[in-house]
């Protein structure tokens, strides 16, 4: 295996556990504009795939605000308990 992929692979790991462990928002800004560019939401996939929809206002970044909307839409519906009968 090249040194390449190596470094590649290590670095996503790298990407996914920070994202893992802190603000998924504040781990994507990484030139810390509070805002989300196109090119730093390429790191979480299915990001860019939903960015039209997801930019609002059509400013080309999605603020916080925007990511919010996009973090809820994509979590998993959680099942009510059922009722013991």
């Amino acid at each position: 295996m090249s040194k390449k992929i190596v470094v590649a692979a290590m670095g996503a790991m790298f990407a996914v556990s920070a994202i893992a462990a802190g603000s998924v928002f504040s781990t994507l800004d990484t030139d810390y504009s509070g805002f989300i560019s196109k090119d730093e939401a390429a790191a979480m996939p299915g990001l860019v795939d939903k960015w039209k929809e997801l930019d609002a206002d059509g400013s080309g970044d999605l603020s916080a605000k925007e990511f919010a909307a996009y973090e809820s839409a994509e979590k998993p519906a959680v099942d009510a308990p059922k009722s013991a009968k």
